[in-house]
């Protein structure tokens, strides 16, 4: 137990809780060790450092604290008998032998990763359970709980399974339910043609996310590559117009064509996406990412003068637009470089 020497009580309180019995409190207790089967803590713990770890357990586990019930996470017992009665000793739950490995694993970065950093900014800052798991028992993220449920029981599982978790924990540090997560998610389903369920979670997204303009772009992102994968590129683009002409303008901006356009250009699709590109361009003729999009199609596919004009072009409407001014010397540096 030699790294424990040096780790506060807190930073042993790691995945999983309650190695051993928790008595209720008592400032006359001698503070003597009087726990059996102690594996991975001190034998010589007091009762008030092993109630402190038991208590930062459940927090960081966010286990409930009435009457001692979330010491049932790793402890034999029953709420129906006496907490003097549970059998805090046995080793017949798994979450307690768990508990034990991450016990040491805190002790041993807290002990001596941690420790052996030099110049800290905040040296006294240590692991603890609530590092890894925000007031949850499950440590995983919420991308991957998502994917569990989806590979398990489809998108009806997921969408009842994010549903479930943001109505317990929105709010909290448990899970990122920023818009970005159901996008990822949406985002590859896509990229596996499954666009029913990606159009079902991003419209879930936005829902939930009706103030945020992305979310609900992410959508119509969506549908835009599944009508020109079922239709073509021309129905998408008349699809695109039907979007711009109807969405508000925060929704519907150059990024919705550029977007697909470059998801096509990295599938090897150059021909369709050139034809997005190109109407990106005419669509948003006033905006730098459409003409910086199309000179590189042109540059890649030789055409560097007409590169170098879409720059000029931009320029000389926008002759202090720093981006495009670097962006111009590195392409005709880059093709002095290839004409040598």
């Amino acid at each position: 137990m030699k790294h424990f020497s040096n780790v506060r009580p807190f930073a042993l309180v790691v995945a999983l809780p309650f190695l051993a019995f928790v008595a209720p409190a008592d400032a006359n207790a001698q503070e003597e060790s009087q726990y059996s089967n102690l594996r991975v803590l001190p034998e010589n713990i007091s009762r008030r450092e092993l109630n402190r770890i038991m208590l930062a357990n459940q927090i960081g586990l966010g286990l409930p604290r009435r009457q001692n019930e979330g010491c049932l996470y790793c402890h034999e017992g029953d709420m129906e008998i006496p907490v003097g009665e549970w059998d805090f000793a046995s080793d017949a739950k798994p979450e307690k032998i768990r508990a034990r490995a991450m016990l040491q694993m805190v002790a041993d970065i807290n002990g001596r990763h941690l420790a052996g950093i030099e110049d800290r900014v905040a040296p006294d800052l240590e692991v603890t359970c609530y590092t890894c798991h925000a007031g949850r028992t499950d440590p995983r993220e919420l991308p991957e709980i998502l994917w569990a449920a989806y590979d398990t029981g489809g998108i009806e599982q997921l969408v009842s399974e994010y549903q479930s978790l943001r109505d317990r924990y929105y709010g909290a540090d448990a899970y990122d339910f920023r818009p970005h997560v159901l996008d990822g998610i949406s985002t590859e389903l896509a990229d596996r043609d499954s666009f029913s369920d990606a159009l079902t979670l991003a419209r879930l997204n936005s829902e939930v996310h009706p103030t945020v303009p992305d979310a609900r772009a992410n959508w119509l992102r969506i549908k835009l590559e599944q009508t020109e994968s079922e239709r073509g590129v021309e129905a998408a683009l008349t699809e695109f117009a039907t979007f711009k002409a109807t969405e508000p303008s925060d929704v519907v901006s150059y990024g919705l064509l550029d977007w697909m356009g470059w998801r096509l250009w990295l599938k090897d699709r150059k021909d369709v996406a050139t034809r997005i590109f190109e109407t990106n361009l005419s669509e948003f003729p006033n905006d730098y990412l459409p003409h910086e999009s199309m000179a590189s199609v042109l540059r890649a596919s030789g055409d560097w003068d007409g590169a170098f004009g879409l720059y000029e072009d931009w320029l000389g409407r926008n002759p202090d637009h720093a981006m495009a001014r670097r962006q111009l010397t590195n392409l005709r540096a880059r093709h002095a470089r290839q004409s040598n």
